[in-house]
Parts: structure tokens; sequence; C-alpha cells
């Protein structure tokens, strides 16, 4: 069973956003259930991360440990917790409108 984590960031953009909130709850329930067929893998400095549409230019960027781990990007990610974390689990780290989300440093 895959287990959700969510990181500071993108449980206050979910408050910042309350008028999407069940778009929201949706969509990570479907990530959690297909995280890599809902995804989309990204590259260059977010390398290792996934991003998923939630509704309209609003997206969820998210890891997924196994494909992580799989890919050798773990090292690159660098997971403050990573150790503690089991394959099967799919790390909610930010949230928020298109351009917003990717011109986000992601601290983890």
């Amino acid at each position: 069973m895959t287990e959700a984590k969510f990181e500071k960031a993108f449980l206050k953009a979910v408050k910042k956003h309350t008028g999407i909130r069940k778009h929201i709850e949706a969509k990570v329930r479907q990530i959690t259930e297909f995280p890599v067929e809902l995804g989309e893998p990204l590259r260059g400095s977010l390398r290792g991360f996934y991003s998923c549409p939630v509704r309209g230019n609003f997206i969820i960027i998210y890891l997924y440990c196994t494909s992580c781990r799989k890919k050798g990007d773990a090292e690159f990610v660098a997971c403050s917790d990573c150790s503690e974390n089991a394959d099967e689990t799919v790390k909610f780290v930010l949230m928020g409108p298109h351009d917003e989300a990717y011109s986000t440093r992601i601290k983890i």
C-alpha cells in the first residue's frame, strides 16, 4: 500500500487555495494510487520529481520514492528523510499555479 507524506509548503499552498481544495484532495488520492501513470517526470533542476495538473493551471509536484531510487535520482533529490521512507511512499512537495510552482526552489 502506498503511503502519502506532505511537505509543509504543500500543506500551506492547500490552505491558500481553498477554492480548489476538493480537486486537490481528489488528485492526491489518484496520484497515491497511480503515481507514475498520472505524473509527468520532470527534468533539469527538478529531476526525480513528477508534476500532475489539478485544475486549470494548478499543478502538484511530488516524488515517488520507488521511481526516485530506481532511476538513481535519490542523491540528486537529496531528501532529508529518504532513508526513513518506504519505497511505496509518495511525497507531495508543492502545489500551485504552474509558473509559480516551477519557479519555487524545492527544499525537502
